[in-house]
């Protein structure tokens, strides 16, 4: 039987290695605390294992006092990003269907999220909703034990992601001229656009293929905003 993997636990701010600092141990901020004493239970002693989002894992032991879960790193271990950075740039679907979207996005491993305000767009979350966005993003990570946490950033007008730099530009359409996508293995940056459930504006369109974005095919069906971000990744990820 394979050993059951440890618990882990997001911590943004790990020695680079446990000799670095004074004190080799890190507190859990609260949410991550309540999960490792209500939900899994953790004793003293129990090994674990915590990652900054940005390539480190460490294993430690934890620690349950009184004041917080504070857990002794015992080593560290940084990781190389591996493939190109992938940015998905969408209109926002109403309520929890965004966080369902974030969520499967960073199980995908989609690198940044870009809310997108463009003419026929509704939703363009506030710092509140960003914050439960990240929170699932980080939770994704946890779940999928990727090492990498997904970025969601503010939302951002369509001519500024436009002039962004990407080797590979891509936009989801039910148009003609949309195909199938190539193989992408030897890109860097690859950016991909969904619109909003209302279309984009002729202004729109033409700023896009001004901009050099290459209109791909998810399928023969209109889907909603989420559905449509989800198949995107997974077909970019496959092509990679």
């Amino acid at each position: 039987m394979s050993e059951t993997p440890a618990a882990r636990f997001y911590c943004p701010h790990l020695p680079a290695e446990p000799g670095d600092a004074a004190d080799p141990s890190v507190e859990l901020d609260n949410e991550q605390a309540r999960h490792a004493r209500r939900v899994l239970r953790l004793k003293p002693g129990d090994r674990v294992e915590l990652f900054d989002g940005a390539g480190r894992l460490a294993r430690a032991t934890l620690d349950v006092g009184a004041g917080g879960v504070r857990c002794r790193v015992e080593h560290v271990e940084v990781h190389d990003r591996v493939g190109p950075v992938v940015t998905v740039a969408s209109a926002m679907p109403k309520g929890s269907r965004a966080e369902d979207m974030v969520d499967m996005l960073a199980q995908l491993g989609v690198d940044r999220v870009l809310p997108l305000r463009t003419q026929r767009s509704v939703v363009h979350p506030r710092p509140g909703k960003l914050e439960r966005l990240e929170r699932r993003a980080i939770e994704a990570a946890k779940q999928s034990r990727r090492l990498w946490v997904t970025r969601v950033e503010p939302t951002r007008d369509l001519a500024d992601v436009l002039g962004e730099e990407a080797d590979v530009r891509l936009i989801a359409s039910l148009g003609a001229a949309a195909r199938p996508l190539p193989k992408i293995d030897q890109a860097v940056r690859i950016t991909v656009l969904i619109g909003p459930e209302g279309g984009w504006t002729r202004e729109e369109e033409e700023a896009v293929r001004t901009a050099g974005y290459q209109p791909v095919s998810l399928g023969a069906h209109v889907m909603r905003i989420e559905t449509a971000a989800v198949a995107a990744a997974a077909i970019v990820g496959s092509r990679m």
